[in-house]
């Protein structure tokens, strides 16, 4: 593992925590602002209530969303997870996650993510470092290199969609 992949986030969590502790209602933050329309659902970026580097700061709103494609963040940036609202199950590096209000899930640089909304998924994301769109990538068929099975991914998607 390369040393900037060993970086802990915690406290960037514990910073994020606290805020999300004095949000009652993500709704307010994102009044007024216009979402960026991506493959994850309507994505919310309000100004960082946190100083820039506690990364970038958007609110993805998966509840109309049946699956959040596979891809990885190439080069150095984390992605991190915190559940506002709603019921869902992610998979990051093989490993599936349930989530619920109050998950925080890190997804590590250089591995395959994918999100499947059950029941209102609403969740705030933080990239550290700021989040680069050249980053993404979707792997096409499986990949060890950055922990993707596509037959794990076929299979949730027909067992969680249909």
């Amino acid at each position: 593992m390369k040393k900037w992949e060993q970086v802990n986030w915690d406290h960037e969590i514990d910073m994020w925590k606290k805020y999300l502790a004095t949000l009652k209602d993500w709704r307010v933050v994102v009044e007024g602002k216009r979402p960026k329309k991506t493959q994850c659902g309507p994505v919310y970026e309000p100004e960082s209530p946190l100083p820039k580097q506690f990364g970038t700061f958007a609110i993805s709103d998966m509840r109309d969303v049946a699956v959040a494609y596979p891809h990885y963040h190439k080069g150095r940036e984390t992605e991190i997870y915190f559940v506002i609202q709603g019921t869902g199950l992610t998979v990051v590096g093989g490993e599936e996650i349930e989530l619920k209000k109050g998950s925080v899930v890190v997804t590590p640089p250089n591995t395959t993510h994918f999100t499947i909304p059950k029941n209102d998924l609403v969740m705030l994301v933080i990239n550290l470092p700021r989040f680069n769109k050249d980053n993404i990538v979707e792997p096409e068929d499986t990949d060890p290199e950055v922990k993707f099975d596509k037959d794990q991914y076929d299979e949730l998607v027909i067992k969680h969609v249909g």
